[in-house]
């Protein structure tokens, strides 16, 4: 009796951590509700952020959101959440998809299952326009004090550094008040957002280093929860369509990027 007792024990355990994992709705269920749940970040304009007009979510990631539903025959329900928070609300099962930009890596591949590459583009160092140091190099920033997102694979690449101070920030505006009023001395950057942020926004006192040269290139994509196939395969499905037929490069041309897409 005592065996069985430990035996019950275990298997009750085991659905209550498969209940808290959550599980993500399938295809069918998707299509039957006719809502596509996707989460995504206003961190990170001009991938995903809120317009002050219309308090409405926009972006690349938006947008391609929005457009992989239409292919999907429902419509997208956008839920914004921190960048930290984006694989525990997929994991979770609170959304369907995420379509955010969030780079594919093998760590993060282990928690989620990621569609095809929308776009792509190396890290970026951005400045003080008053600093006088430059960096050519990723090694150049050792021994400095360095400012990056939470959970990024900037964060990843520069923690381990030797000498070198590294602040975590949870959106772009707060980093750049920081490397601005020198509490910093550099921010290792998603290009493309710093560039938006700083044309719109009129941000004075920093500047993109043009002289980096990036490490690596990255490339983001949406993604899934794990297991996930079906739902994975007409995302896909639906990315492949919108490049063939043009849809993406539209979305390019929008927001700028159109030399950054994935072939």
């Amino acid at each position: 009796m005592k065996l069985k007792s430990i035996l019950l024990g275990l298997a009750s355990a085991a659905l209550l951590a498969q209940a808290g994992a959550g599980v993500g709705r399938t295809l069918d269920e998707v299509r039957a509700d006719k809502t596509l749940n996707v989460v995504t970040t206003a961190s990170a304009p001009p991938h995903g952020f809120k317009n002050p007009q219309s308090n409405r979510l926009e972006g690349i990631m938006v947008d391609v959101a929005a457009a992989v539903a239409r292919h999907l025959g429902v419509s997208d329900k956008l839920a914004d959440v921190p960048f930290s928070g984006l694989i525990p609300t997929l994991t979770s099962g609170r959304a369907d998809v995420m379509s955010a930009p969030l780079f594919i890596t093998e760590e993060r591949a282990r928690a989620i299952d990621f569609s095809a590459p929308v776009y792509e583009w190396g890290e970026g160092i951005v400045v003080s326009d008053k600093a006088a140091k430059r960096y050519a190099r990723f090694e150049d920033m050792q021994g400095q004090k360095v400012g990056v997102l939470v959970d990024s694979v900037q964060f990843n690449m520069i923690k381990d550094m030797p000498g070198t101070k590294v602040s975590t920030y949870q959106d772009y505006s707060t980093l750049l008040a920081d490397v601005r009023a020198g509490r910093i001395d550099l921010g290792i950057v998603d290009p493309p957002s710093i560039i938006y942020q700083i044309k719109t926004k009129n941000i004075p006192g920093v500047k993109l280093d043009t002289g980096y040269q990036p490490q690596r290139k990255w490339q983001v994509g949406m993604a899934v929860q794990k297991g996930n196939a079906a739902l994975l395969d007409a995302v896909n499905a639906a990315l492949a369509e919108m490049k063939r037929n043009g849809e993406l490069a539209a979305i390019g041309q929008k927001w700028g990027v159109s030399d950054l897409l994935s072939k």
